[in-house]
């Protein structure tokens, strides 16, 4: 019987001596941290890095002397893929820096928010990210008083005073969005919103009014549309805009925005020649829908990035101001939309 040779693993040390320098600066440049060394230094190690095929034991380093540099995040729905992109913004961001990210989706359910108060409770976590709605409040109330774990508020979460926050600009964002389809000659315009609205969504719509309200275009009751948060709501709630003389569809996100393609397509409409329609978030998919969706593109790298930063920020400086960062979302315009003619403006 053949005995299979296991691979020695590459160890940090190797990769140091291959360049020529220390154990310490090899693991800052490694690490992310290299900044205070030449460029040729950190060329050496990426070169020895290479050669030898090392690569760094994130989760070794993060258990070395004990330490639990666990930083949770807690988001609505990890099928929804704004969070999802979201969550690997933050694990580019934070394994690099030895902190490993555990994600909470809540689901729709209040008992996984009792469980996860439980566990932070525990003081796993060194600082916590939270997105969802309905349960930063909770969680600042039952874990900070026994913990004080430093936590950032971004998107869905209600925003408290006993953390750092990074939004974007909702209402703005929602105000370009409505404007770009009334600067179209549209001017009844179905918008489809959740059955429960977040904080952040609030604001979105209202930017939506914002925007009829400059153009003094009334926004009617009667094409306003509520459905479930996810793409099978987009799409059920077809059938109720296609009855109404609505030209143009707002999705509040790009999920729901899937869902109202497919409903426009099962009732042979086709976008944007019967409808245009707008998202929001430009998740991965928008641009290889047909046609490719317009929608407001959120800055998920940077978000993922600053979250992280405040929340490290927090862990070295517990007692530093609480800091508020409002990031700018882009319109990006595809084929989804385009000017009304004539004849259906009459």
């Amino acid at each position: 019987m053949k005995v299979t040779e296991v691979k020695k693993k590459v160890t940090i040390r190797e990769v140091a001596e291959r360049a020529g320098i220390s154990v310490t600066t090899a693991s800052l440049i490694l690490n992310g941290k290299g900044d205070r060394f030449s460029e040729k230094t950190r060329q050496k190690v990426k070169l020895a890095q290479q050669d030898l095929g090392y690569h760094p034991d994130y989760f070794a380093q993060g258990l070395v002397g004990q330490r639990r540099n666990s930083i949770g995040i807690v988001i609505p729905d990890i099928l929804n893929q704004f969070f999802a992109n979201f969550v690997q913004s933050i694990e580019q961001e934070a394994i690099p820096q030895g902190y490993f990210p555990q994600v909470f989706s809540v689901n729709g359910f209040h008992e996984n928010i009792d469980y996860f108060i439980e566990q932070f409770s525990g003081g796993t976590q060194k600082g916590l990210i939270l997105a969802a709605p309905g349960a930063s409040q909770e969680i600042v109330d039952k874990v900070q008083t026994s913990t004080n774990v430093p936590m950032v508020f971004t998107d869905q979460a209600e925003v408290t005073k006993n953390g750092d926050v990074v939004l974007i600009n909702e209402a703005e964002a929602g105000e370009i969005i409505a404007s770009h389809l009334l600067a179209l000659g549209h001017r009844r315009i179905a918008i489809v919103l959740p059955n429960d609205m977040a904080v952040n969504l609030f604001k979105r719509f209202s930017g939506y009014q914002a925007a009829f309200a400059k153009y003094n275009i009334p926004l009617p009751e009667e094409l306003i549309f509520r459905t479930s948060f996810d793409p099978e709501g987009g799409r059920d709630v077809i059938q109720k805009i296609v009855q109404t003389d609505a030209t143009a569809i707002i999705a509040i996100n790009d999920d729901m925005a899937v869902g109202v393609y497919r409903g426009l397509q099962a009732q042979g409409k086709k976008i944007p020649d019967d409808y245009s329609v707008v998202g929001f978030d430009d998740i991965p998919l928008a641009d290889f829908l047909t046609p490719p969706l317009t929608t407001m593109a959120q800055p998920i790298n940077e978000l993922g990035k600053m979250t992280v930063d405040m929340v490290l920020q927090r862990i070295n400086e517990p007692k530093k101001a609480y800091k508020t960062v409002r990031l700018k979302a882009k319109l990006t315009v595809r084929e989804s939309t385009r000017e009304l003619k004539e004849e259906k403006r009459e």
